[in-house]
């Protein structure tokens, strides 16, 4: 902590410095509160990142480690939102789609849509690698379709060979490949520590 002790000798010019000090400390930014999850919509634009979309409704959202539930920040990400669906078992391409990095803070950039944007009706996932090609693999319940939170998922093809846990809709990264390849994917459940051999 700093004290400024003025002196008669030089009131001014110790002010001055006093005043230089503390304006590095003292600013009008609201603090980057730390969402609980990668799908909470924060329903305001961020100044300086990208926005996408049309509508009434809009978010950007906190990227974090499934894992650790770290921020990640400097990320690439892939933010998309589907269309809404009339049945659980008909088809939901994106709607809008946002590519992008994710800030000091992880947070994302601004996307729209007509209805209010729910977890359900989104994706928000880190990107791995680069190239035109990509799929992000996901876990579904055969009874609801709904995604499976948690399941730890090991990738191999397109030159990856990678394991994590899918996140809360189910899902693993984004992966892309510079040309068309077979991207398997395994999901699998850990016991008292102890995994399956992959």
């Amino acid at each position: 902590m700093f004290k400024c002790l003025a002196t008669k000798s030089a009131p001014i010019v110790i002010t001055l410095l006093c005043a230089h000090m503390l304006s590095g400390c003292i600013t009008n930014t609201v603090p980057v509160v730390a969402s609980a999850s990668s799908y909470e919509c924060r329903p305001t634009p961020v100044d300086g990142l990208p926005t996408a979309g049309e509508g009434a409704y809009g978010c950007h959202f906190q990227l974090l480690d499934t894992e650790t539930k770290e921020i990640l920040v400097n990320t690439p990400y892939s933010l998309d939102v589907y269309t809404p669906s009339k049945s659980a078992a008909s088809e939901t391409p994106f709607l809008t789609t946002l590519k992008g990095v994710t800030d000091a803070h992880g947070r994302s950039g601004f996307i729209r849509a007509s209805f209010p944007i729910t977890p359900e009706r989104m994706r928000f996932v880190r990107v791995v690698g680069s190239g035109p090609y990509g799929r992000s693999p996901r876990l579904l319940r055969p009874t609801d379709g709904s995604g499976v939170a948690g399941m730890h998922y090991h990738v191999t093809g397109c030159g990856y060979d990678q394991t994590g846990i899918t996140d809360e809709q189910g899902l693993a990264p984004l992966f892309l490949s510079v040309s068309e390849c077979k991207l398997k994917a395994a999901f699998y459940m850990c016991r008292n520590g102890k995994c399956p051999t992959k």
